[in-house]
């Protein structure tokens, strides 16, 4: 049997009620159950009392006519599921507010026959569910939404602890590798250094290098996850680019007696390509690097193909150990290292993961194929245009002074030996360097020395660089004196708002000699003398220590 639809009917005429009733007992296939009462306060009281479906109410009860009824139930703590307003008014506007107020129908006494109500009521019940769903999906959203909201704060508030932690260990990694790699630097260009102590040097900075590689792909991988990292493409000459690439990785090859390294390169390469060579190298040694890692004996080759759909096509082969599926599964997560352990060291799993994001924002993609004793091959594609590059620059002779008037240096920093290692690249040239050891030393000292360059550490303890480099902006003396800010917080945000302050340049730390040289020369407009130059010719003067 179908269960009864429980109807409240609200009406003070006994007449007009004792119709309805038999209005609802002629439905087909429908059970009413029909509760009659003729008062709103008693309505009100079996509404509280027990289950109604609809309630069925008239507007023109003792003590109250038309909306004012309506407005009377609906202001009661009562619930009232479903509405069907009951009136002998025709009046259009009022039908119109009783629905505005909450009622699901408005029925007009007289116009009514039990079809009418039958469909009246189980289209209001109907309404009145779809009603609630609604209301329910829309309450639902809310708290969704509300929850969405707390988890992105917490998200940002994540991202922003996890970016300061790295821009804090960034920093406090560069500082002392500023002074590894920066005095290592100057044991290579010391000429009274026997070949052990040579060898020393050089191993200590491929060592530095090596360690500030690994601080970099860290930050990488960090930028690649907040979708900040950015490629920067430009004209690359392809074949010099190439052989610079196999030049590096060959120095890790010949610490291996039994390997062997091959580069082959496509006769009909393009002279230039159009890509970010930075990243471009980035993978190319990461991929390099790694086949070395895993193979003892036999060879790495590096395969190099342009493609007719204007994309350059990268393989890495190697004769190492190999992979199974399993290995190959976890390669490209981070932190991930496969095969022997005793191979794991020297590296922070993240080589591979960053080669394919970054193989991916040029274009591109890695994939690898490989089996077990028998090496592997990782293949790269990226879009690479045909570009014609500009003729490159003469090649990097040893600097050995410069032509002119001999120029001063202040060397603005809070720790002596960085003092110390800028000192040690400008003094040998020729230049006459100043040491400030803060902000406001630095502003004294400039005022008395009048310096042509000045180099301004950015963290220190009395007064931020930045604020340094206003002031002096604002100084009639000091408004024009090329400044370079030079800082272990290297991130972009650090590169602009130094030459916002007022630096006409910026150099990270570790400090690399021959860029600080390249920007000295850029904004004093200096002309070098190197090792192989001949003799200035007279009247041409050559300072140098």
């Amino acid at each position: 049997m179908t269960p009864p639809i429980h109807v409240l009917l609200i009406e003070d005429s006994p007449g007009d009620a004792r119709l309805i009733q038999l209005m609802l007992a002629q439905a087909k296939g429908l059970n009413f159950d029909l509760t009659w009462v003729d008062n709103l306060a008693e309505g009100i009281d079996k509404l509280r009392a027990g289950r109604i479906d609809v309630v069925l109410l008239d507007l023109g009860l003792p003590g109250s006519r038309g909306l004012d009824t309506l407005q009377r139930l609906l202001d009661q703590d009562a619930t009232v599921p479903t509405l069907v307003v009951l009136s002998g008014l025709t009046d259009e506007e009022v039908a119109v507010r009783s629905l505005q107020r909450g009622a699901q129908d408005y029925l007009v006494k007289g116009q009514v026959d039990s079809a009418l109500l039958v469909r009246a009521i189980r289209y209001a019940i109907g309404r009145s569910h779809a009603d609630e769903a609604l209301r329910h999906a829309h309450r639902a959203l809310q708290e969704r939404t509300a929850e969405l909201i707390v988890a992105k704060e917490r998200a940002e508030v994540a991202n922003r602890a996890k970016s300061a932690f790295l821009a804090h260990m960034s920093h406090d990694l560069r500082t002392p590798l500023n002074g590894i790699l920066g005095f290592a630097q100057l044991l290579q260009h010391d000429a009274s250094l026997n070949e052990r102590q040579r060898t020393a040097g050089n191993a200590i900075l491929q060592c530095g290098e090596h360690l500030l590689t690994l601080i970099n792909d860290i930050l990488d991988l960090a930028k690649i996850e907040a979708g900040k990292l950015e490629v920067c493409p430009g004209d690359v000459e392809l074949t010099p680019f190439l052989n610079g690439v196999c030049e590096v990785i060959r120095v890790r090859v010949a610490q291996k007696p039994g390997l062997a390294l091959a580069c082959d390169f496509a006769p009909d390469l393009p002279v230039g390509i159009r890509a970010d060579e930075r990243r471009l190298r980035q993978v190319l040694l990461n991929l390099l690097d790694n086949a070395v890692k895993f193979a003892d004996h036999g060879r790495v080759t590096l395969r190099v193909r342009y493609l007719p759909s204007a994309r350059l096509r990268v393989e890495v082969e190697d004769t190492g150990v190999g992979m199974d599926e399993e290995q190959m599964s976890h390669l490209f997560l981070p932190f991930e290292q496969v095969s022997d352990p005793s191979r794991r060291s020297g590296g922070t799993g993240l080589g591979l993961v960053i080669s394919r994001q970054l193989a991916r924002l040029l274009g591109g993609d890695v994939e690898v194929t490989s089996r077990p004793g028998e090496g592997s091959t990782f293949a790269v594609e990226i879009a690479a245009p045909v570009a014609q590059p500009a003729a490159p620059p003469p090649a990097n002779r040893a600097v050995d002074g410069y032509q002119g008037a001999r120029r001063r240096v202040l060397v603005v920093d809070d720790v002596a030996d960085h003092r110390a290692l800028l000192a040690g690249m400008m003094q040998p040239l020729g230049f006459e360097v100043a040491e400030a050891a803060g902000g406001d030393e630095g502003v004294a000292r400039a005022l008395a020395h009048r310096p042509d360059l000045i180099l301004m550490d950015i963290v220190m303890p009395d007064l931020n660089g930045l604020d340094v480099i206003r002031r002096m902006r604002l100084l009639p003396g000091l408004r024009d004196v090329p400044i370079v800010a030079v800082s272990a917080s290297a991130g972009p945000e650090d590169q602009r708002l130094a030459i916002e302050a007022g630096a006409q340049a910026f150099l990270a730390k570790p400090v690399d000699r021959a860029a600080l040289l390249d920007q000295a020369a850029a904004l004093m407009s200096l002309r070098w003398v190197r090792l192989d130059d001949e003799p200035a010719s007279a009247g041409s003067a050559s300072s140098r220590g």
